[in-house]
């Protein structure tokens, strides 16, 4: 075996790994009533196999899964502990499997299956009943596994790195362009992953904005708090062609991938100084950070710590007003779940009741955005322990000025 090869079998997602993964998820498939559930999306599929291949994952509540391959099967075989793995022979061959148990009812990742994949797949399975499982998955999915956080901590320690130069980076760049190309450059030289994944439909991003001044103000149809003018109309997002200026804040909200598995991290910086209100605001988003962070305890419902955090703030500082988001694009979260995606569960906000228990990981993103002058904030990952939060994001929150 070559070195290559040992280093990837590396990232194989262990055999004992998949099997908690599938347990977990039959025991609440079996007590949400369903027979069994239909995995299409790749991020799913990869999460209960091991592969990323293209195909179908069909994971009943009392039986061994089976993975129907459409490609590669060879590189599925390869890489994923299952048992039973076939090569794909159409969607007749899983209705009828599905059809020997009457009264069927099969669960589906909603949230993302296509409505013409549904069609298909609603006239193929005949007369099962079709459920929404999404909320299932994403529950397994919420907690992560001492092998995941290994890949989520070596992101962190990467991640680390690239901030520990952005000062450098800054002054050898002219424009928000220049910063983020040498920041993706040293993101990618450390095996970032590249690609990024959300879940939510119609949401796309890429590494992650990097943004100066009145630039942070601008409005994005993302769903995040940071603006962005961006290059073109096309791609509302991201660094663009402002120049890097004096006395106002840098804001670098990016993120690394490693085998999938992501960290989320904003740092400020500026050139020379930062007026003393800018300070100020700084200030308030660390406080922001320190008093949620304090409330990540196992059993606490994520509304309350929401609610809690807000209601601490609110209206105590000038910058209020601006936080979250500029004007009219504002967001109501201050937290998200990260792992395989950026927009995992757990979810600190108004309307999310679930509560926190160990192995949750959560990114902290406080920040303010006060109109016409720009953004200012940070962001950390914490990992929900028995005893409370631990911080897996590594580099000083500081606001880093640059001579």
């Amino acid at each position: 075996m070559s070195k290559t090869d040992e280093t990837y079998q590396e990232f194989l997602t262990p055999s004992a790994e998949i099997e908690r993964r599938i347990d977990l998820f039959q025991r609440f498939l079996r007590e949400q009533g369903l027979d069994g559930a239909l995995v299409c999306h790749p991020v799913d599929i990869y999460y209960f196999s091991g592969t990323a291949q293209n195909g179908y994952l069909w994971i009943p509540s009392e039986e061994d899964p089976v993975l129907w391959v459409q490609r590669s099967l060879e590189r599925a075989r390869r890489e994923s502990p299952l048992r039973e793995i076939h090569p794909y022979p159409g969607l007749q061959a899983l209705g009828n499997r599905v059809a020997a148990r009457k009264s069927a009812r099969v669960g589906l990742e909603m949230d993302v299956l296509p409505t013409k994949d549904f069609l298909r797949l609603q006239e193929r399975l005949g007369s099962a009943e079709l459920e929404d499982a999404t909320a299932l998955i994403r529950r397994v999915r919420q907690t992560k596994s001492a092998f995941e956080l290994g890949f989520m901590r070596k992101a962190a320690a990467l991640h680390a790195e690239v901030f520990a130069e952005i000062p450098r980076m800054i002054r050898e760049s002219r424009t928000e362009l220049d910063l983020s190309a040498r920041i993706e450059f040293a993101l990618r030289c450390r095996e970032h992953q590249g690609l990024l994944r959300l879940r939510r439909w119609n949401q796309d991003l890429y590494y992650g904005p990097v943004v100066s001044g009145t630039s942070a103000c601008s409005p994005t149809p993302f769903d995040g708090p940071v603006g962005a003018l961006g290059l073109y109309p096309a791609l509302p997002q991201g660094a663009g062609r402002k120049e890097l200026e004096p006395g106002e804040p840098i804001l670098v909200d990016v993120v690394f991938g490693y085998n999938g598995y992501f960290v989320d991290k904003t740092r400020t910086f500026a050139l020379g100084s930062l007026s003393d209100d800018w300070i100020e605001a700084h200030q308030l988003c660390q406080r922001i950070q320190d008093e949620t962070v304090q409330r990540l305890k196992p059993g606490r419902p994520c509304n309350e710590v929401y609610a809690e955090a807000i209601a601490a703030f609110e209206d105590a500082s000038p910058f209020w007003p601006h936080f979250m988001g500029c004007n009219d694009n504002k967001v109501y979260f201050l937290g998200h779940g990260v792992g395989l995606e950026l927009d995992e569960w757990p979810v600190l906000a108004p309307g999310f009741k679930e509560p926190l228990h160990p192995g949750m990981t959560i990114a902290i993103e406080p920040k303010l955005f006060p109109p016409g002058r720009g953004g200012i904030g940070l962001e950390n990952v914490y990992l929900v322990t028995e005893d409370g939060a631990e911080k897996i994001t590594d580099y000083p929150d500081d606001l880093v000025i640059v001579e």
